[in-house]
């Protein structure tokens, strides 16, 4: 039964490394042929962003913020109020 389990041990990892071996000489001739014919095969040009109205918050909401962060403020300088 050892024998057998060694058996099938050596022949799942000779199916692996085989299978290893032809990803790398697929990835070989596929930069090869690449670099030969990549001219044929050019790269679409870069999607630009939409253009936003939208800067950011709006005045009112950075008037509401000040505000919050003065009394904020005032409460710990003046916590019996």
């Amino acid at each position: 039964m050892l024998q057998e389990g060694l058996e099938l041990m050596g022949i799942g990892m000779g199916v692996v490394f085989a299978f290893l071996i032809l990803l790398v000489l697929c990835l070989q001739l596929s930069t090869k042929f690449f670099a030969k014919f990549g001219h044929l095969f050019p790269d679409p040009p870069p999607e630009e962003p939409p253009e936003s109205e939208d800067t950011g918050p709006g005045p009112e909401i950075a008037i509401a913020v000040a505000a919050a962060t003065r009394r904020r403020a005032q409460a710990l300088r003046n916590p019996s109020s």
